[in-house]
């Protein structure tokens, strides 16, 4: 079984943590397959009901590896069709209490298990980050979170 890496966000307007994007950078050469998303305001719902203008610089604050499959999103959401052919993916990046959470929810939902590396996913603030960690721990269990 292939091990799958999701990537979720790592841009550089979004990092508040920079060590957490040079872990990232070095963490995802342990994978077999690499999923990078980037949220783009373009047509993006969060816009237009949150007034959220986006980062003000989309590019990644990481070298994906060259086979890293890079997309673009325009809601929370990372999970794409192409992942239904995994039974587990684990995931990192930004933000823990939006993307990140929203995306493990969206991969249970579609009978796949979200495995959480915790100390590779951030917030806007370091409380969030937790709040949203033990939220995640109550719907979608605790061993999923390492």
């Amino acid at each position: 079984m292939a091990k799958v890496l999701l990537i979720i966000d790592v841009q550089k307007s979004a990092v508040t943590k920079p060590t957490i994007a040079k872990e990232i950078e070095k963490i995802q050469y342990d994978y077999d397959i690499v999923y990078v998303s980037k949220y783009t305001k373009n047509n993006s719902p969060l816009l237009r009901f949150l007034d959220w203008p986006g980062y003000k610089d989309e590019n990644l604050a990481f070298n994906p590896k060259p086979d890293a499959t890079i997309y673009t999103k325009i809601g929370y959401s990372a999970f794409i069709p192409e992942m239904k052919q995994f039974d587990e993916i684990y995931i990192c990046g930004f933000d823990t209490d939006a993307c990140v959470y929203k995306t493990a929810l969206d991969l249970i939902e579609n009978n796949i298990r979200p495995i959480i590396l915790k100390n590779l996913c951030f917030s806007t603030t370091q409380e969030l980050h937790e709040k949203a960690i033990k939220i995640m721990e109550r719907n979608i269990g605790t061993k999923n979170i390492i």
